[in-house]
């Protein structure tokens, strides 16, 4: 509760970001591990449909809506790298604006005023900067897995051309 309360009145959507960033994270972490879980009923569905796929186009639409299946969640995952660093200088700055306001017009700590308190303020920064690199990771992890299959998926499609058809 301390840390909500050092976050300032960016401790919500911090807390909702990072809401979010975990649940992807762990529907992207059960996406890839039933994907390699249950290796060959997956790859022999997507290689039937790609082979019973009558044109190109077809084939290019499969190939797309398997890799939109790879990618879900990664447009918000970009977005809370840039977002969370932001919610959490804002944080810092409305803390160090009380810190200041606190101090008066002099900007002398009150002798009654214990110091301790006064770095809480970079508590968001920190919230945000931790939060942006887990969002980071996990799209990155995500982005590599997918660019991994489609082009395996693209190199079967290509080998499927080659193939003399009766």
């Amino acid at each position: 509760m301390s840390l909500l309360k050092a976050c300032g009145p960016v401790a919500l959507p911090l807390l909702l970001v990072s809401i979010v960033v975990v649940t992807i994270g762990i529907d992207r972490a059960l996406f890839w591990w039933r994907w390699w879980r249950r290796p060959d009923q997956r790859r022999r569905f997507s290689l039937e449909q790609l082979r019973a796929a009558s044109s190109p186009q077809q084939r290019q639409l499969l190939l797309r809506r398997c890799g939109d299946a790879m990618a879900q969640g990664e447009p918000f995952l970009q977005a809370a790298v840039l977002v969370a660093p932001m919610l959490g200088l804002l944080g810092t700055v409305l803390g160090l604006m009380e810190v200041l306001r606190a101090l008066g017009p002099q900007l002398l700590l009150p002798s009654s005023t214990p110091l301790v308190g006064y770095a809480d303020v970079l508590a968001a920064t920190v919230v945000g900067l931790q939060l942006a690199l887990l969002a980071l990771v996990l799209a990155q992890v995500n982005r590599g897995l997918r660019h991994w299959q489609t082009n395996a998926l693209e190199l079967f499609v290509i080998e499927l051309h080659q193939e003399p058809r009766p």
